[in-house]
């Protein structure tokens, strides 16, 4: 039987009356994903995606895919109003979540480090308008930062206080010194899949144009708590990919974790506790990382 999500696109999308089994992956208020299988026995992923999770096929169609970037392929998407649907490769279902042994999460950073290179050296073939639509300025940053001290959640919070006036300077060097590549924004274990040839990415859903490796530092956290992987060896395996200082490398982490925080952090208190309920407890733990990272950059 068609999931709900899906029957207003049958008429759209014929091979969904097609499907001889559907198996769900993930079911949240603006997402739901499904690998399906067709009487042939052939696999895809369908995913179905509300409000700002729909766009998701075009930044496979105007980033992912024009960057060169190893990801999986779009084989059809329809849009309606305020939600799509995409079909796409099943590029396999063991991700670092599920195995998280030390020679993936390396292996997960020298990906990183080789798909933003591939990322800033094609950046060139990008059309400008595609560019500005994707692209997150400095500025931009500053205020998410502001909107945060605004919030119900965490106006006046002391160390967002305390960053606004250090976080400025950080950004201009960033942004000046640092060339753009493609930020994935949800580079987890549960997004990077396990293949013979190395490591996939995917769900590129909220992916943007910017400086910063605000992507690494959420892949050595994770790196640390499952594998006991240290952060110098992390950050040795993405320096095997790039001709980076160590000195550098350490600056832009720090410059870029706290980029990722402020971005997630806006997300989460301007309404995405409501999307996923649990959310909720992440928010002090995410301050916590604010406060060491300022320290680390004063």
């Amino acid at each position: 039987m068609i999931p709900t999500r899906f029957s207003d696109y049958c008429s759209k999308i014929p091979l969904l009356n097609e499907v001889a089994e559907w198996t769900l992956l993930r079911k949240w208020a603006l997402s739901e994903v499904y690998r399906v299988t067709f009487a042939t026995g052939e696999t895809r992923i369908i995913k179905w995606g509300g409000n700002e999770m729909a766009g998701e096929a075009g930044i496979y169609r105007n980033l992912v895919h024009p960057l060169q970037i190893k990801a999986p392929q779009i084989f059809e998407f329809v849009q309606l109003r305020d939600s799509g649907v995409m079909i796409m490769e099943d590029a396999g279902d063991n991700n670092l979540e599920q195995q998280p042994q030390p020679a993936h999460f390396l292996e997960a950073s020298r990906e990183l480090a080789r798909l933003r290179v591939s990322a800033t050296a094609s950046l060139e073939r990008l059309p400008k308008k595609v560019i500005d639509t994707y692209s997150v300025s400095m500025e931009t940053f500053l205020e998410l930062l502001n909107d945060l001290l605004k919030s119900k959640k965490l106006a006046e919070t002391k160390v967002l206080l305390k960053l606004k006036k250090v976080l400025p300077r950080h950004l201009e060097r960033l942004y000046r010194m640092v060339p753009t590549s493609i930020v994935h924004h949800d580079y987890h274990a549960k997004n990077l899949l396990i293949q013979d040839n190395g490591i996939m990415p995917i769900d590129w859903s909220i992916a943007y144009l910017s400086p910063h490796l605000g992507d690494l530092y959420c892949l050595i956290t994770e790196a640390r708590a499952w594998s006991n992987l240290s952060r110098e060896e992390m950050i040795s395996a993405y320096l095997e990919v790039t001709d980076l200082q160590m000195d550098h490398l350490n600056w832009q982490l720090r410059t870029g974790g706290l980029c990722w925080l402020i971005k997630t952090l806006r997300w989460l208190v301007y309404g995405g506790t409501d999307i996923i309920p649990e959310s909720e407890t992440w928010i002090p733990g995410l301050l916590k990382d604010v406060e060491h990272l300022y320290r680390e950059i004063v």
